[in-house]
């Protein structure tokens, strides 16, 4: 068995907040953590080589600790000489730009940090491509999010051969890497992220990029497959609303088929159940046959204004929505994906549980907030995670629009489905903007597949490698497949986050039940898997009565035929004349059918 590596935290006695960031996201990655209070370096010498082998832990502390370490050694550079002999890496974080922190800085970097700036507020932050080796998808992206507080700055010796800038932030350096003799020196300045932090619709993930991308990098160099990660990287597009013909809107399915094959890329269609009956089996053995990777999932039920937002009829509206897939594959042979996508994005609480209990795999949304969530019901660390779970233990998957690079490099740095949604509209050019952004993806992760949403998300999930060399995985889907895809045999040590434990009835694996158990808050079972082999997991949760699927009555399935008319009428016809559909838009406001008032997120 070899050692277990540490993530080993100086700290001084009144540990600070920087600190505790750190020990948090930390422990959450998977890494194992140590904290050692010291107050010489003697004394730090002393305790490491007596706990811990060289080699196997990696040293973080504070600028301020760095700080009162140095005035306590002689040299700047006797305390890198010292930690050198036992440690292969050294991060350094929490720089405010003090006089003293910027002497130690620069008597523990030799002067190739000469000094700290502070900048009023940041706007734009880049990756540089020289650092790919680091920074791995991040390398060569960029983003913008505006930072109301200070945000210091390094100074750097002019010329500086054996500086690696990992981020910057309006074209100036917050995160470095120095390459000093046997142990280079992470350097950061950007502030760390606390995981705990609750997050909201208007205050999400991209609001703490920096404090993120900058430590994880750090983590994933430096602890490689004993950090959580990701073993394969994915992606799916996500067109909304068409249905199966020729043409809908501006989107011509023979132009986008001819494109993924060109391409190499997937296409979903969520498609409105509703239509079930209008699917021609030539239209549907033309479009979704085994080699044209394009394929369907669920769009609600009848894509009624906030349909799954209401706290009525959920299970029945679930389950109709189900019944119409089947009846539409029953007579057509169009297979779908058993996924639900939210009318215009929005959803409650109890949507969750009604997909559960309806046989659902998962939700896919472009916000994971219920509109009548809790403001503590999410928190950073649910969006570090390929799904969040908070909701009975269902897997919701978060897409975005391809507006922002940024936001897939971080999914696919992250381990999560790189999920992209689009409408009818984004093709008013054809395929053109949809390829080069596509380029873009594969520039970023050579290596990107695009399955189907059913063999992507139950294939989702996290590795960490074990000192004994067994590996421990997250999934987040009831129905997973496990893929040893090393070289020998191996012990896999699966875990789902399940609240309720009620809930589960059995787990069956390849068809046979196996034990199980649970342990704050999580399933946990293990099986062995020969190299190469696939195992099929499945959780079987408790009988519930079988829900009623009827629709609704004739008032409602007229406005719904009423509602599904006009929505066509404005995307294959008003699409093509801006003015008319500005003015069919704001009527549509008036009359209070758009789904929301605020940004339509669907």
């Amino acid at each position: 068995m070899r050692p277990s590596k540490h993530l080993i935290l100086v700290s001084c006695p009144e540990q600070a907040e920087e600190d505790r960031r750190l020990l948090r996201l930390a422990l959450f990655m998977g890494v194992l953590t140590t904290t050692i209070m010291v107050e010489d370096v003697a004394g730090l010498m002393q305790r490491l080589t007596s706990k811990f082998q060289p080699g196997t832990f990696c040293l973080a502390m504070s600028a301020d600790t760095l700080t009162a370490m140095s005035k306590l050694s002689i040299e700047g550079a006797d305390l890198h000489s010292a930690i050198s002999q036992c440690t292969k890496e050294l991060l350094v974080f929490g720089c405010d730009g003090s006089k003293e922190q910027s002497s130690a800085l620069s008597q523990l970097t030799a002067g190739e940090i000469s000094g700290i700036r502070v900048l009023d507020q940041a706007e734009r932050f880049a990756l540089p491509q020289d650092a790919k080796s680091l920074s791995r998808q991040l390398a060569g992206q960029n983003f913008s999010v505006r930072q109301e507080s200070q945000i210091s700055v390094f100074e750097l010796r002019c010329a500086a051969p054996s500086v690696e800038i990992i981020m910057m932030a309006n074209e100036r350096p917050i995160y470095v890497r120095v390459k000093r003799e046997a142990c280079p020196i992470f350097v950061l300045a950007a502030e760390l992220a606390d995981v705990d932090k609750p997050l909201s619709r208007n205050h999400g993930l991209e609001n703490h990029y920096a404090a993120l991308a900058s430590l994880l990098i750090f983590l994933r160099h430096c602890f490689g497959e004993s950090c959580w990660h990701a073993p394969e990287s994915t992606a799916r597009l996500i067109i909304d609303d068409p249905v199966l013909s020729d043409r809908y809107g501006f989107l011509d399915f023979q132009t986008l088929m001819h494109s993924m094959q060109r391409r190499q890329y997937g296409t979903s269609i969520a498609f409105i159940p509703w239509n079930y009956w209008r699917t021609s089996r030539q239209d549907a053995s033309r479009l979704l046959g085994e080699t044209s990777n394009l394929a369907i999932c669920i769009h609600g039920c009848d894509h009624t204004n906030r349909e799954f937002e209401a706290a009525n009829h959920l299970d029945s509206k679930a389950a109709l929505a189900m019944r119409r897939m089947e009846s539409q594959q029953e007579r057509t042979g169009a297979a779908f994906d058993k996924v639900m996508v939210f009318p215009q994005g929005l959803f409650s609480r109890a949507a969750i549980p009604a997909l559960r209990g309806n046989n659902y795999l998962a939700a896919v949304n472009t916000t994971c907030f219920p509109t009548d969530n809790n403001p503590d019901d999410l928190k950073i660390s649910d969006f570090l995670r390929p799904a969040i779970t908070q909701y009975s233990g269902f897997p919701l998957f978060q897409r975005h629009y391809p507006r922002r690079l940024f936001d897939f490099a971080f999914a696919i740095f992250l381990g999560k489905p790189a999920l992209v949604v689009e409408h009818h509209e984004y093709f008013r050019k054809g395929c053109v903007e949809l390829e080069e952004f596509v380029s873009e993806l594969y520039k970023m992760e050579p290596a990107l597949s695009w399955p189907s949403l059913t063999a992507q998300l139950t294939r989702s999930c996290l590795h960490r490698t074990c000192p004994n060399g067994s590996v421990e995985v997250q999934f987040f889907t009831r129905r997973f497949q496990l893929v040893n895809s090393g070289s020998i045999a191996n012990h896999f040590l699966l875990r789902k986050h399940e609240p309720d434990t009620t809930t589960i009835q059995s787990v069956v694996v390849d068809g046979v039940s196996v034990p199980f158990s649970f342990d704050e808050g999580f399933l946990k079972l293990e099986v062995l898997a020969d190299s190469g082999q696939v195992r099929t997991i499945e959780l079987v949760d408790q009988e519930r009565a079988p829900q009623h699927a009827s629709a609704f009555g004739v008032v409602h399935n007229a406005g719904v035929l009423m509602r599904r008319g006009l929505s066509e009428f404005r995307d294959n016809t008003l699409a093509r004349h801006s003015e008319l559909l500005k003015a069919a838009k704001r009527i549509a406001r008036v009359l209070k059918v758009t789904g929301d008032a605020r940004k339509n997120l669907s």
